[in-house]
Parts: C-alpha cells; sequence; structure tokens
C-alpha cells in the first residue's frame, strides 16, 4: 500500500509558526473528518452528488468490454491518436507516461508487443495539430475523440478536422477509424456517433472531467496501449476499504486533506507536487487541475464570498532542485511541498568506475539510484531545516496496482478537502464565463447578444 509521512508539517519538527501539532489537530477535527467521509461514501450512488466516479473502481464490466474490443482492434493500428482536453486528456497522459515502457512511440512494434504508439491532442495550436496530422499516417491510425458533452469546442473542432481528412483518405472505410467516448444518450458527439455508427463508449452520469480517468475516457486508451486496465481498479478497490474508514487516523486521504486544509489556513496557500520519478512528472500536471479546478472557489455552500482555493504548482526532483528549491528554501515560506517517493525502480543502473581519480570519483561504483534517493534525502531535510512545511507519499513501485492507487486517493483528498472548505468541489462556475465567450465570438447560435457586449469589453480592455 501507500505510504503517507507527516511529520515534516509537525510543530515539533518545524516549529510552532510554521508548523502544526499534527496529532492534536487529528483529534481536534476528528469529528468532522469522520462526517465528510461519512457523507462522501454514503452519497456516491446519490444523482446529481458527483461522486460516481467513486464506483469505477468497481466497474469490471466496463474491464471486459474494452479488453474485447482492444482484442478486436489489435494490430490493425500503429497510432493511437486522443483527442480531449482538461480531464479528457491529463489523467490519460499521467498514466501512460507513468506505465508505458520510457519513449514508448519511439521504440518499433515487437518492443511494443503490437500496440500502437499514443499521441494526444489537448490543445488547439494550429501548429501543433498541423505538425500532428504531417506526422502520423491516418490510414494506420485510430482516433479516439472524448467529450462528455460533445461541445466541447477545443475537442470538436479537431475532430472535425480529422473527420474530414479520414473520410478523404479513406471513403466510406473512415469510420472503423474513430472510437468515441461520449454520454450515453445526449449531447452532439452522441447524435452523430449513433448517425455515423462510430463504435462508442460511455462516460457515466455524475462523473466530472477531472475524476473520470477511471472510466472509459482513461480505460479505453490504456486498454488500447496494452496497459492492465484489471490491475488499475484492483489498486482502487483495496485502497477504498482503507479510505471509507472514518477514523482519521487510518485514513490517509483524510489526514493529507487536513494538512493541506490547515496549511493554508496558516497562509501556507501554494500546495506543490514533487514527484522523485521521471515517470511520475505527469500525475502533477493531473494534479494541479484536479487540486485547482476543485477548490478554487468563489463561494462556500451557504452562498458567502470566500475565494477559497490553494495554488497548485507541478515539479520533478531532482530536475527542479536546479530550478525552483531556491525560492521554495529562502523565498516566502508560504508553500507547503508534497514529495513523492518511489522505493523500488524497474531499472538498477551501476555508474561506472571512471574518472576516479577526480573530484567525481566519490560516485564510481554507486548507482544512479543511490543518487536519485540521497538527492530526495537531502532536499527534504533541507527544506525541513528552513522550516518550511512538507509531506512524502511512497509508492513501493510504478506500476497499474499502486498508481491506481496513488490517483485515487488523491481524488478522495480532494472531496475530503471540498468538505473541510464547504465548498462545491465537484463544478467549475468559474471556467463558464470565458466558455460562454468564446461560443458568441465564435458565432454559436443563441450568444449573439454576449458577443455584442463581448466587443465593447474587448475594446475597452485592448
Amino acid at each position: 500500500m501507500l505510504e503517507f509521512n507527516w511529520k515534516n508539517v509537525d510543530s515539533a519538527v518545524i516549529g510552532n509558526e510554521h508548523g502544526i501539532n499534527v496529532t492534536k489537530e487529528f483529534e481536534n477535527y476528528k469529528t468532522k473528518i469522520a462526517e465528510i467521509v461519512s457523507d462522501i461514501y454514503g452519497n456516491k450512488n446519490t444523482p446529481d452528488r458527483w461522486l460516481a466516479w467513486m464506483n469505477l473502481g468497481y466497474n469490471e464490466e466496463l474491464v471486459k468490454e474494452i479488453n474485447d474490443y482492444v482484442s478486436q482492434v489489435k494490430g490493425k493500428f500503429d497510432n493511437l491518436l486522443v483527442l480531449g482536453i482538461g480531464g479528457s486528456a491529463l489523467g490519460g497522459i499521467a498514466v501512460t507516461e507513468a506505465l508505458l515502457k520510457p519513449y514508448w512511440n519511439l521504440l518499433d512494434k515487437e518492443a511494443r508487443n503490437n500496440f500502437p504508439r499514443i499521441f494526444f491532442l489537448d490543445n488547439i495550436d494550429p501548429d501543433q495539430i498541423n505538425g500532428m496530422l504531417n506526422v502520423l499516417d491516418l490510414k494506420k491510425t485510430l482516433v479516439n475523440v472524448i467529450t462528455k458533452s460533445g461541445s466541447t469546442a477545443e475537442t470538436m473542432s479537431q475532430f472535425m478536422i480529422l473527420k474530414d481528412k479520414l473520410t478523404k483518405e479513406l471513403g466510406a472505410d473512415y469510420k472503423e477509424h474513430i472510437v468515441a467516448t461520449t454520454d450515453q444518450s445526449k449531447g452532439i458527439l452522441r447524435q452523430i456517433t449513433d448517425e455515423e455508427g462510430y463504435k462508442s463508449f460511455i462516460v457515466p452520469d455524475d462523473v466530472g472531467g477531472r475524476f473520470s480517468v477511471f472510466s472509459a475516457v482513461g480505460l479505453l486508451p490504456f486498454g488500447l496501449v496494452g496497459i492492465n486496465i484489471a490491475e488499475l481498479l484492483r489498486g482502487i478497490r483495496d485502497l477504498d476499504k482503507e479510505l471509507a474508514n472514518t477514523d482519521i487516523n487510518k485514513n490517509i486521504a483524510a489526514q493529507n486533506a487536513l494538512i493541506q486544509y490547515l496549511m493554508d489556513q496558516n497562509c501556507k496557500d501554494i500546495s506543490v507536487m514533487m514527484p522523485y520519478s521521471s515517470k511520475l512528472r505527469f500525475v502533477s500536471d493531473w494534479y494541479v487541475q484536479l487540486w485547482a479546478e476543485s477548490l478554487g472557489k468563489e463561494k462556500d455552500l451557504n452562498g458567502n464570498i470566500i475565494n477559497a482555493g490553494p495554488t497548485p504548482i507541478k515539479a520533478v526532483g531532482a530536475t527542479d532542485q536546479h530550478s525552483q528549491i531556491q525560492l521554495y528554501n529562502e523565498g516566502p515560506n508560504n508553500k507547503i511541498i508534497n514529495f513523492i517517493r518511489v522505493k523500488e525502480f524497474d531499472t538498477e543502473l551501476k555508474i561506472p568506475t571512471v574518472f576516479e581519480n577526480t573530484g567525481i570519483g566519490y560516485l564510481c561504483g554507486k548507482t544512479i539510484n543511490d543518487l536519485i534517493n540521497a538527492e530526495a534525502d537531502s532536499t527534504k531535510v533541507a527544506l525541513t531545516d528552513f522550516k518550511r512545511p512538507n509531506v512524502t507519499l511512497t509508492l513501493p513501485k510504478i506500476n497499474e496496482y499502486y498508481l491506481a492507487q496513488l490517483l485515487y486517493m488523491l481524488e478522495v483528498q480532494t472531496a475530503i478537502a471540498g468538505g473541510l472548505y464547504n465548498i462545491d468541489a465537484f463544478n467549475q462556475p468559474g471556467v463558464e464565463q470565458a466558455k460562454n465567450y468564446t461560443y458568441a465570438l465564435m458565432g454559436r447560435k443563441g450568444y449573439e447578444e454576449s458577443a455584442s457586449e463581448l466587443r465593447e469589453k474587448m475594446a475597452i480592455t485592448k
């Protein structure tokens, strides 16, 4: 299982000004935490609570459906192109980067066990899209378009381009090159999918994008590139029993949710995610969306203006020791650092005995594993010397089982933090205004008045 170490936020270690008495705070908040955990787990089947993501680890029927589809298409495509943005892409990128062999897309088919290369288009940069189209042979490419609403302008504009090019290159056969992941019964993409006859998978009701990584949104592309999706869900199920525990002393998601919340209340309103693993670097990108979009809210559930939300920052060790740690050690003491460690790497890489009579001779005979672990330990201790709060999550190793536990733990942690802030952690009203303005500028029907108003505002702000 995952291990969680909070010692370096304790006032006994970093002092009363910047630390908290963790044991005392666990006692102070034990009733509140028990209420929040009970509420979350007691309402995961309640419509409109947006907690259905908590059931995704138990969907073995979906695993079978995806594996059956993978068996049908394996070997037919050299490339898998995923179209999605935000929660429809970040989880997919995080998991594939963590679990596939490094430099997967550069390996030959034999090294990939005949599974396809995988590419994500998660932005609407015209140069990036055009570059992708120039690289991929569409006759050998499967396109997975992901949007629950079916009206996401970024994803659907990409899809319109791909559909047009596939049709021109393949004629009627183009449909075999498209698989859609969308709502079961409503939305523009569902309508198109049914009319065109695309293969499709469902995004369940009451599962928001940033919590969708273990739905078909993530599991389909994972299965298509050979990741063991059954093992992902087994990891979730095994950890879920612990995260449902209402005793904060036995629930690491509740512990870290409370610590992050109390640090924010103590003017530590920046939360840095820093895995000491290149494979996990994109977990930080996923975490940034999860934490920011869930907790950044103007109002609490009572309608009070609170402007809540710690700011998440991504980093990776040891790389960002050479870019960010100077700030974290000597700059404003307004951050909590969240380390992610890996006990056992897949590779042990020895440093050879060369240049032994120089100033780098001390490295001879050691391993790269020794070095990255020494740097992680040293960075943690140095931060603590500077009275900078930090916590550590440790994975036994990086595989499907433990990676799923890490992501699911962070999801549950976020839901519990939402309860502590007394906010709705599952909506994103602050995103809607810019989205509506975009519709207006692009001429979407029904947004004509907004377009006129927006152009006036743009004239003022230019």
